[in-house]
């Protein structure tokens, strides 16, 4: 996770604002670039072919202000934390410009305000921010009006019984190394998981632990059993004071029922911190070492 680029989407918001105090955190701490983006949501107009495309006046009214707002934003982030910013900007949907953004620039991470969602948006089509973590192939780290502590003391780092769930914990070394920060892997089990196989689990936990040690990075290890693995990982990191979790962004556990939405989705909509929500990696289950040191599988 060699941190080098950091997207920081705007809307100029008080998430936003956020969004920006803990990207330019990170920036501090890994000699980052941040790179500012916003997107107009607008309707464009076309003229006849070979005419130049115009805006409507209110629209590029809009458009000029944006600008205005994000030159401000950006000098004002230059100013307060020395900080080297570059703005980008789109016309059309957030995620999809986003997703283009990260590509286009090798960015490493995206950190982003979030606003949540419930009911049919939760369900059914998912918060601005659930989308990017799916679209963008780096990391997500989506930060609610909450999250207003700025920096990382205890990463909360759920480990479920999916091959995958484990690839993360790299990124969470990295992160615990940078941020000096105590790792609480929660080992989560589903209470009607039948095909189980505990000991395996355990190994698989014990894997983890021997990475945080090797890396000399301070732990505490719990295992809880619960119905709903999203609400119980959200109460375990409030209860620990926990200032970030760190998920899996595909394949973290199974669906937790039809109206409850995926386990990372709910994370993602639902926690009163930080969320890095981190995409799998395609792997077998041949090539897994339990006791390799490297948190990813490939």
């Amino acid at each position: 996770m060699n941190i080098k680029h950091i997207l920081i989407p705007t809307d100029f918001s008080e998430t936003a604002e956020l969004a920006i105090a803990h990207g330019a955190y990170m920036a501090n701490l890994f000699k980052a670039k941040i790179f500012l983006f916003h997107s107009l949501e607008t309707i464009i107009y076309t003229a006849a072919p070979g005419e130049p495309i115009l805006l409507m006046d209110s629209e590029a009214a809009q458009q000029e202000a944006a600008d205005k707002k994000l030159n401000q934003v950006a000098d004002e982030i230059v100013k307060k934390y020395k900080i080297e910013v570059s703005i980008l900007k789109a016309v059309g949907k957030a995620s999809k410009g986003i997703a283009d953004a990260v590509k286009e620039n090798k960015i490493d991470i995206v950190i982003m305000g979030t606003h949540g969602a419930s009911g049919f948006e939760e369900f059914f089509v998912g918060s601005n921010t659930h989308k990017v973590t799916n679209l963008a192939p780096c990391p997500v780290l989506s930060v609610q009006k909450f999250a207003k502590k700025v920096g990382f003391s205890n990463i909360i780092m759920p480990i479920d019984n999916d091959l995958h769930s484990r690839q993360k914990v790299n990124n969470v070394i990295e992160l615990a190394t940078a941020y000096k920060s105590t790792v609480h892997i929660l080992g989560l089990v589903e209470k009607d998981d039948d095909a189980l196989d505990e000991k395996k689990f355990e190994i698989k936990l014990d894997s983890v632990e021997h990475s945080l040690k090797h890396a000399n990075i301070p732990f505490v290890k719990k295992v809880v059993k619960a119905d709903n693995l999203a609400i119980e990982a959200m109460k375990y990191a409030e209860k620990v004071g926990g200032d970030l979790i760190v998920i899996m962004s595909d394949h973290e556990s199974n669906l937790t029922g039809m109206f409850m939405g995926a386990y990372a989705q709910q994370i993602v909509n639902h926690s009163k911190i930080p969320v890095m929500s981190i995409k799998p990696q395609q792997t077998t289950i041949e090539a897994f070492d339990p006791m390799g040191g490297t948190g990813v599988i490939i």
